[in-house]
C-alpha cells in the first residue's frame, strides 16, 4: 500500500530545547498523528499506574519492549549509562544514540515524564539521597576519587572547627556513660568511635545491640550521660522519633549527620556535618572516620594522664591474655 503524503502544513511539533522535529539530521520521519496519540494515552495510563513513584530504571524495563526501535536505542542507553543521565541535556543524549530530540522528549513523555529535565532530576536526587548508582570507570576515575575524597576532607574538618569543641569534649569526658548509636551504613562508625574510645575510658556502649530495641537502653539516659548519634542519608523511619526524644533528654547530645538531614530538634546541643560525596557508585565515609579519629584524640588530650593509663591497662591485658599476634 502506498504511504500517505506527510502534511507538511501542520506546526511543528518542539521537544523541551524548542528545536523542531520537522527536519532532523537524522533523517527521522515524525511519527504520525496515531502515534502521539498513542504517546499522550500511554503516558496518561502510567500516570493512573502511579509511575511517579518507579525510577528510570524500572519504567524502562517495564515499558522497553513497547518502545519503537529508536526509543528502544535510547533506552538501552540509559539501561547502561543511568548514572550519566544526571550530567546530559536532551541534546547530548541525542547525539550520543543518534536519534532526534524529538524522539529523546517523546520517550520521556512515554515513561511518565513531564520532559527529559524531570527524568534528570530524578537521577540526581536519587544519588544525593545515597542510592547506589554504578557507573564505568573513566580513565581518570582515581584521579577524581581523590579530588572528591580532599574535598570532603576539607569540609569535615571545617565543619570539626565549627563545633563548641571544648564544651563538647569536656562534656563527654564528664559522661558517667557514653553511649554511642548508629544504624544501617552508620553502624560500623559507632562500633569504630567505640573501639577508640574504649582505649581511653570505661563505660562505652553500642546501640541498638543486634537483635535489640532502643526503649530500656535510652529509658534510663540522665544528666550525667553522653550520647553520640550517627545518622546517615538512607536512614531508618524511626531515627527522627529518636532524635526528637533524645533532643528532650537530659543527657548531653552529639549528632553526626550529612547535609540530607536539614531538620535538626531543638535541645540536640552538638551537630557535626559530615560529608558523603563521591564519585563512584557507593557513599565515602572516609572523612567521617577522619572527624572520629580527630574526636578520639582530642578526647585524649583533654584528659591525658587518664587517658594513658588507660591505654596501658588495655596494653597489658592484651600481652595478658596473648591476644595480638606480632604480625
Amino acid at each position: 500500500m502506498p504511504r500517505a503524503p506527510i502534511d507538511h502544513s501542520a506546526p511543528p511539533e518542539d521537544d523541551v530545547s524548542g528545536e523542531s522535529r520537522a527536519v532532523h539530521p537524522d533523517g527521522e520521519v515524525p511519527a504520525p498523528d496515531v502515534d502521539a496519540d498513542a504517546t499522550v494515552s500511554l503516558a496518561r495510563h502510567a500516570a493512573r499506574q502511579g509511575t511517579r513513584s518507579l525510577s528510570l530504571h524500572q519504567r524502562l524495563t517495564r515499558s522497553l519492549e513497547e518502545l519503537t526501535p529508536n526509543e528502544q536505542r535510547i533506552a538501552r542507553f540509559l539501561l547502561a549509562h543511568q548514572d550519566e543521565l544526571a550530567l546530559y541535556n536532551a541534546a547530548e543524549l541525542s547525539r550520543l544514540t543518534d536519534v532526534s530530540k524529538a524522539t529523546v522528549s517523546r520517550l520521556f513523555r512515554r515513561l511518565g515524564y513531564q520532559d527529559f529535565r524531570e527524568a534528570r532530576d530524578q537521577a540526581r536526587s536519587l544519588r544525593q539521597s545515597g542510592v547506589p548508582v554504578a557507573a564505568a570507570p573513566t580513565a581518570d576515575h582515581h584521579q577524581r576519587h581523590y579530588e572528591q575524597e580532599c574535598r570532603n576532607l576539607r569540609q569535615a574538618l571545617a565543619a570539626l572547627d565549627m563545633l563548641d569543641m571544648e564544651a563538647l569534649s569536656s562534656a563527654l569526658a564528664k559522661a558517667e556513660r557514653l553511649q554511642i548509636i548508629g544504624f544501617r551504613n552508620a553502624y560500623p562508625l559507632a562500633l569504630h568511635l567505640r573501639q577508640q574510645l574504649l582505649q581511653l575510658r570505661e563505660q562505652v556502649a553500642v546501640l541498638p545491640q543486634p537483635g535489640q530495641s532502643l526503649g530500656e537502653e535510652v529509658a534510663r539516659l540522665g544528666a550525667d550521660d553522653a550520647v553520640v548519634v550517627f545518622a546517615m542519608r538512607r536512614r531508618p523511619q524511626g531515627l527522627a522519633r529518636l532524635l526528637e526524644w533524645l533532643g528532650q533528654a537530659p543527657c548531653t547530645v552529639l549528632l553526626v549527620c550529612d547535609d540530607s538531614l536539614s531538620t535538626i530538634p531543638a535541645g540536640i546541643e552538638h551537630v557535626l556535618r559530615c560529608p558523603l560525596d563521591s564519585v563512584s557508585a557507593f557513599d565515602s565515609y572516609a572523612a567521617a572516620m577522619s572527624q572520629i579519629n580527630l574526636l578520639a584524640t582530642q578526647l585524649l588530650h583533654d584528659d591525658l594522664v587518664g587517658g594513658r593509663s588507660q591505654i596501658r591497662r588495655v596494653t597489658d591485658t592484651f600481652d595478658a591474655l596473648e591476644e595480638l599476634g606480632d604480625g
